[in-house]
């Protein structure tokens, strides 16, 4: 089995059959049984360095580390190493894959990371993986994903990326920039990374056109980093929005806006706020007093009184007005 599909970590014995396999299968599916070949297992590398190393599994809740053997949890990550290291020294390695993991990583904390097999204390995960296969020749695959995360949790006040220079203010932040380095499955629309099959097609069933909003106007974008740069570059010095108008104008401060929302919108600040400026009855909200404007006075904003009455002259803004008005008005028509 010396030919690999780069894009699922399928192998075959011949360039043949990787060559039918990439010609008739969709590689971001793994469900499949392939006809000569085999699917690599990431568990089993997984279950390889637990066994042969002192990474120690954990799992998150909120803001807390939990013992993925029992249920014990701490904001501490020291307290949970020790913890996991005297009541849980020589825990069954299967059992560190708890049942809601289903086909994500196991998230494993390599402080303090040595090698079981020779005691010999190891820097980073990248040594280990290749102290481990070329040292003491375990089986692990390099063809296959490794099936653990790994993160140098240390006293839980530096949260620094284990496979990159990148430093983050919190571990959420950590964990989900930890997540692309091991990106099994690629969206082909947005370039989005996802470490199961389950979550890119779940990531896929939803429309990408336009799908990200801007929350300060009514731009909409494709992509999240399209949306990231406008908020930037946009939305840096004018934070206040008019959510009436239709271009969505923006001010630096609240006192402009609200200066804006008196002259334009005839805004006030006691309980009826919006003015009608004809007959200057006022209304708590703007519908109201457009409402009124349209059904008492006949004007209405940017549109035309579509709904006529046949039995008199008046006309209505809404097909629902001009019911209410005949049920009231011309009842024995």
């Amino acid at each position: 089995m010396n030919f690999s599909c780069d894009k699922c970590g399928t192998t075959f014995i011949s360039d043949h059959a990787l060559r039918d396999h990439r010609r008739q299968v969709k590689c971001f599916r793994t469900a499949y049984k392939p006809r000569n070949g085999r699917v690599m297992k990431p568990r089993t590398n997984a279950e390889i360095i637990l066994q042969c190393s002192t990474a120690s599994p954990f799992r998150t809740w909120k803001s807390n580390f939990n013992c993925v053997f029992c249920r014990v949890q701490t904001n501490d990550p020291s307290t949970l190493r020790s913890h996991i290291a005297t009541r849980h020294e020589n825990y069954d390695v299967q059992t560190a894959f708890y049942k809601k993991l289903g086909k994500e990583f196991l998230k494993i904390d390599i402080t303090d990371l040595q090698c079981k097999l020779c005691f010999m204390p190891i820097q980073n995960f990248e040594s280990l993986t290749y102290h481990l296969k070329n040292d003491h020749q375990q089986p692990i695959n390099s063809d296959a994903q490794l099936g653990v995360l790994p993160f140098k949790l240390n006293n839980g006040s530096i949260w620094k990326c284990t496979m990159c220079p990148n430093e983050f203010k919190d571990f959420v932040s950590l964990d989900k920039h930890t997540s692309e380095h091991f990106q099994n499955y690629v969206c082909d629309t947005c370039g989005e990374g996802f470490i199961t099959e389950s979550a890119m097609i779940a990531h896929t069933k939803i429309p990408h056109e336009n799908k990200y909003n801007c929350s300060r106007c009514v731009a909409t974008f494709s992509t999240l980093e399209e949306r990231n740069i406008h908020v930037k570059t946009q939305h840096t010095s004018t934070p206040y929005m008019c959510v009436y108008c239709k271009d969505k104008p923006r001010f630096a401060n609240w006192e402009l806006r609200k200066k804006h929302l008196m002259e334009v919108h005839n805004y006030k600040t006691g309980a009826d706020k919006y003015e009608c400026a004809t007959c200057q009855k006022s209304f708590k909200t703007r519908s109201g007093k457009y409402n009124h404007m349209a059904r008492t006075h006949r004007i209405k904003k940017d549109t035309e009184l579509n709904y006529p009455c046949h039995s008199c002259p008046k006309a209505f803004t809404t097909q629902l007005f001009l019911d209410k008005h005949v049920a009231k008005k011309h009842f024995d028509v």
